[in-house]
Parts: C-alpha cells; structure tokens; sequence
C-alpha cells in the first residue's frame, strides 16, 4: 500500500511540474484590434498593442497577417521604441513566434534581466514568415528593441505593396511558465525515485515466501 501510495506521488510531482506551462496567444474576448496592452496574462505591458488582420485591409500582405499563428489576433509593438514585458514576480519565457511588420531583414534584440542577471539575443525578422524563437530564461522583465544596420546584409528593405510600419514587429504564441514550478531540479526526481526504489525493496524483504 505504501508503494502504490508513494508511486501516486511521485508521477503527480512528476506532472505538476510540466503542468505550468502557459500559452499567450492575444485572442481573447476582450481584445480587439487597436487594444493597447497594460496588464494581461499576469504580466505589465509597454508599448505592445492588439492587432486583428482580418479586420483592416491595411494588414494585407504586412507581418501582420503572415505572423499569424492563432487567430484571430497577434500582439505588435505599436511605435518603433523599445517594448516590453514583465512581471515582479518572475517567469519562465519558453519560446514565442516573431515577424517583422514590413521591413525585411529588420533585427529585433532581447535583453532579459531578473536582479542583477541579465540575458541577451537578436534575431533577424521578415516579413514574410514569423521566426521561432527559443528562450527558456528564467527573467523578471523582457525588453524588445528593434533596428536596421544601414550599408550592410542586415539593411531593411521594404516589402513590396505593403504599408509602412515602420520598425515595429510582430509576435504570437508565447509560452509562459511559472518561474517557480516550471522545471522540476534533477535532485528532487532523483530523491523521489531513490525513495520509490527504497520502499519497493523494503516491501519485497518484507513479503515471507511462499
């Protein structure tokens, strides 16, 4: 009984921690195209609105609609500063997907910090396909910049019959965890078996032989 018992507990730890695992996809209900972002999903907004490309002819052929991953909506930074994203309570930033809105080849940075820690990354958008872009850092807040490198592979182009958006991007699909329960460390699974290993033993000396 004790094993069954300790088997019981040791897969719902097991799954707990993959259990908390978010998905942002910006297509709720209450959001709308034009919506400005201040608080949704646990976290606090900077400079990140709703857009809805169904909804306005204007998004034909842009980041807007071919960054689209789960309709009807996507997340785009709304003016060419800096956006951001964060909370004080700490997250788990798994992956999430990018497009530029109309400038090919624009490069988008990542500067995660949590305290003193800080994490770093660029990527080069376009506008024609979103970017997978994997993360997995543990961070407090997610600062998004973009720019163009002038004179060199990496200049923006402008894609054809498209408005321009300027340097704004992209984003959908992004999978949150919690900071604090994601990630299972190797000592509490390894405690837990040698323990389920340890009660299995104890209970087979403890059987009298046929």
């Amino acid at each position: 009984m004790k094993t069954k018992t300790l088997t019981a507990a040791f897969a719902a730890a097991t799954l707990s921690f993959g259990a908390q695992a978010a998905l942002l996809n910006f297509d709720d209900s209450s959001l709308s195209d034009g919506t400005t972002l201040s608080s949704y999903g646990g976290m606090t907004w900077k400079n990140i609105g709703i857009a809805t490309p169904g909804s306005n002819t204007n998004y034909n052929n842009t980041g807007f609609v071919n960054g689209l991953k789960s309709a009807p909506n996507v997340a785009a930074s709304q003016t060419d500063t800096a956006a951001s994203f964060g909370t004080t309570q700490g997250f788990l930033l798994n992956s999430g997907w990018f497009t530029s809105a109309s400038l090919n080849g624009l490069i988008l940075d990542f500067t995660g910090t949590s305290g003193a820690n800080k994490f770093s990354k660029s990527v080069t958008l376009s506008v024609l396909q979103p970017l997978f872009v994997k993360f997995d850092w543990t961070i407090d807040e997610l600062v998004m910049a973009t720019r163009c490198e002038t004179g060199t592979n990496n200049d923006c182009t402008r894609q054809p019959d498209t408005l321009n958006f300027g340097q704004r991007f992209v984003m959908d699909d992004l999978s949150i965890g919690d900071s604090n329960n994601t990630v299972p460390e190797p000592g509490v699974l390894a405690l837990l078996g040698a323990s389920l290993l340890g009660m299995t033993l104890l209970r087979r000396r403890g059987t009298p032989a046929a």
